[in-house]
């Protein structure tokens, strides 16, 4: 018939860099159900190494130990871990408590790790609470304890197991006399249905309480003391299993032996409950651990936005040969039948979400405009008055007339210096408008006034609207049209029929406007009549025609005037002086030019809230009718090709940074979470698989990870949001799209699953009970 215990021979050694040395030596000894055993002796005579074998924290080097007739002879560490789990319930010396949990959450660990229920452990740990006197302080944490108590509470997580062996060393060592006296009774109350095996140097203490006494001296048992008292139970697992249907004691034997069949695996749920309590019960540690996930999760994302924006910016360094603002938001939009923009097109365009602004005189944006001020110019494109706001000015006032512009330089504008110092002074002056290619003043109704200056630093420039170099010029609708206008003739191609002779005009203007010349007339030069039969030209017919990329007008007159160097000035106001610069050109009415030149807008600016939409934009106007083009996808590619190469580069460097990343914050939440090496050690020996430490570990720093990262997209959200304006910032997430954040979390998981699982194979790779010693 087997015995609970049985070992044969059984000895245990220490081995150092240079020596052996001896725990104890070929012991024999049989420990059965019903038995409360102290082993007693001086100290280093092998009694509590003795003990940890039995209980599974140590392993042996020779002989045999049987459990329930099982030989441990080939037992690895996962088998030692079933064995702790099942057979032993431990009470130590220095109680091995989780000091963060309360009364009722030390018990209940132990029991969800044998696979219990959260519901189902409720009312067995209440009845523990009431054996050991502990009832009124089950919400308490431990740590508010005294020893006593302390080991009570040690006492009822043991007996929580239900398992049949109970093994406690020095339960009784930090304790006054009462304190101790509770204990040994309590144990001798245990002791009557299962094995408890107590070691002590204070025998006396225990000797009314126990049933047998074992004396160790230089590692072996030299007293083997059987005591007065019950009768001991050696029950035989197969009967055992022959008579489980049998009466209730057969059934409680069966339920003590064979543990590991009523048992059962830690549940997930459990698993994550720990791992969760664990996450919030230390608050210096959570708090730690939170500002290390969050340097993290602010690094990972910050990192990642800089090499999108990078590689953005490198994508951007190309030009395009027939646009001069190549703002990366920009979409050039045309009728698909190459009509002009009514009204209604302009607002279809506008009313999609994506479109912040339109400017349906596009061709001022990529046509300089001068300006001369005083002893320096203002150059640079044109844009309508609607894209500034009060608040942005630094001089001055806001337009009130349609004739009234606003100019506005910046740190890299030309005219930076000059506008600095004698900006305040601007308002109210009178200018003209000269296009910067052909040098001509253009021409408008009445008289341009500056009202207002913006002087913009480097940090607060707006980099999409500006151009290196340039300033910017904001005027009215009328103002941009009239520009317009005149942009259409100085680029037009034109024919003149001088009453049947046709002349080409296809590289200078050659059509003017004055508002002193009739509606209807044309005023020729002197050598232009010479088309006409004997140079009689007054009344004779003249036809204009002009052709340009987007339409062709035509009109027909009749000569008016013929002008000379002698009349030019009485006719049209211009110098004699100035005749010879006009060659080979027709002046006409102001509603006639109008009638040639202002056909409406061919083609309009659409400007994007957000660029990285653009091809959800691109589709909804192509939808609408429109053909479109976005610059930033016109340029050329100033890489040579080796754009790919480039962000291949780019992100092996990114990759690089995380690898570094990884490594420190390993390094840091290593060292933060070594205080937590003895709640993990004390799960080991309470049965803990290492499969459930790892799950409890992961939970925890998965579940600050997420912590930390959700903070972030609340801080990226009330960005977005403009509840916090950084520029900087806002700039650098600009480009970070909805499925960058949740690959960016993944990234983070993943990093965390790696942390948790160095840090578990870590506290693995020694044995229980010398993490147990190091640890406690």
């Amino acid at each position: 018939m087997s015995h609970t215990i049985e070992l044969r021979k059984v000895s245990k050694y220490y081995a150092g860099e240079d020596t052996v040395s001896m725990g104890f030596s070929r012991i024999d000894l049989d420990l059965d159900i019903g038995e409360f055993v102290a082993i007693t002796g001086e100290s280093g005579s092998g009694k509590s190494t003795l003990l940890n074998v039995i209980s599974g924290l140590d392993t042996y080097e020779e002989g045999e130990m049987f459990v329930c007739g099982e030989d441990t002879t080939a037992y690895g560490t996962e088998d030692y871990e079933r064995y702790r789990k099942t057979y032993i319930g431990n009470i130590f010396q220095d109680f091995n408590l989780i000091n963060s949990y309360t009364v009722y959450q030390n018990i209940e660990a132990v029991m969800l790790l044998s696979g219990k229920k959260k519901k189902e452990c409720r009312e067995r740990i209440l009845e523990l609470l009431e054996l050991v006197g502990l009832s009124e302080y089950r919400k308490t944490k431990v740590s508010r304890l005294s020893g006593g108590q302390k080991q009570r509470v040690a006492i009822a997580r043991a007996l929580a197991k239900d398992a049949p062996i109970i093994v406690a060393d020095e339960p009784t060592g930090n304790l006054d006399s009462a304190s101790a006296d509770i204990v040994m009774e309590t144990l001798s109350k245990v002791s009557a249905d299962k094995l408890v095996v107590i070691v002590t140097h204070n025998y006396e203490q225990a000797e009314p309480y126990v049933t047998r006494k074992l004396t160790m001296h230089d590692g072996r048992i030299i007293e083997d003391k059987h005591l007065a008292g019950r009768e001991t139970a050696v029950p035989d697992p197969e009967a055992v299993r022959e008579h489980a249907e049998g009466d209730a004691s057969s059934r409680i034997v069966s339920e003590i032996l064979e543990p590991a069949e009523a048992g059962g695996k830690m549940r997930m749920t459990s698993e994550l409950r720990l791992g969760l309590r664990n996450t919030f019960n230390l608050p210096a540690k959570f708090i730690l651990l939170f500002i290390v996930y969050f340097f993290v999760s602010t690094a990972v994302l910050s990192q990642y936005a800089t090499t999108v924006n990078n590689l953005h910016q490198s994508d951007l360094l190309g030009y395009n040969p027939y646009f001069t603002n190549v703002s990366s938001d920009r979409i050039i939009v045309k009728k698909a039948d190459e009509s002009a923009f009514t009204d209604q097109d302009i607002e279809a365009v506008m009313s999609l979400s994506n479109i912040r602004d339109v400017v349906k005189n596009d061709l001022a944006i990529d046509s300089g405009i001068s300006i001369k001020l005083r002893d320096f110019y203002i150059d640079g494109p044109v844009y309508p008055t609607s894209q500034v706001s009060e608040e942005a000015l630094t001089y001055g006032r806001m337009p009130e007339s349609e004739y009234e512009i606003v100019v506005k330089v910046d740190a890299s504008s030309d005219a930076y210096m000059n506008i600095a110092e004698v900006g305040d002074s601007l308002s109210g002056t009178k200018v003209q408008l000269t296009d910067m290619s052909m040098m001509q003043e253009y021409e408008f109704d009445k008289p341009i006034v500056i009202a207002g200056v913006i002087v913009e630093d480097e940090e607060n420039a707006d980099e999409e609207d500006s151009m290196y170099g340039y300033s910017t010029i904001y005027a009215s609708d009328t103002v941009c049209n009239e520009l317009l206008i005149s942009m259409m003739a100085n680029s037009s191609k034109s024919s003149i029929n001088f009453g049947g002779t046709i002349v080409n005009s296809d590289f200078e203007r050659s059509i003017y406007s004055s508002s002193r010349i009739p509606e209807g007339k044309a005023y020729i030069f002197e050598d232009q009549s010479y088309y006409y039969n004997e140079s009689k030209a007054v009344g004779k017919p003249l036809g204009l025609t002009v052709r340009n990329r987007f339409f062709k007008s035509d009109i027909d007159l009749t000569v008016g005037e013929v002008l000379t160097r002698d009349n030019i000035q009485k006719l049209l106001g211009i110098d004699k002086n100035e005749y010879d610069m006009f060659y080979n050109v027709v002046f006409i009415n102001e509603e006639d030019f109008n009638t040639l030149f202002d056909r409406g807008y061919f083609q309009i600016s659409a400007f994007m809230t957000n660029e990285t939409d653009s091809p959800n934009t691109l589709a909804a106007l192509n939808e609408m009718g429109f053909t479109t083009l976005a610059l930033k996808d016109s340029l050329t590619d100033m890489t040579g090709g080796y754009s790919f190469v480039i962000q291949l580069f780019a992100y092996a460097r990114l990759l690089i940074e995380f690898i570094i990343l990884f490594f420190i914050a390993y390094a840091v939440i290593r060292l933060i979470m070594r205080s937590r090496n003895s709640y993990y050690s004390t799960l080991r020996i309470l049965g803990a698989t290492k499969k459930n430490t790892d799950a409890i570990l992961r939970t925890e720093l998965i579940l600050m990870m997420i912590i930390a990262y959700a903070v972030d997209i609340l801080f990226v959200v009330a960005v977005k949001k403009d509840l916090i304006h950084v520029k900087q910032i806002t700039d650098l997430l600009y480009f970070l799209r909805v499925s960058d954040y949740v690959a960016l979390g993944v990234v983070l998981l993943a990093m965390s699953l790696l942390i948790a699982n160095r840090y578990s194979r870590k506290i693995f790779t020694k044995s229980a009970m010398k993490t147990f010693r190091e640890e406690v």
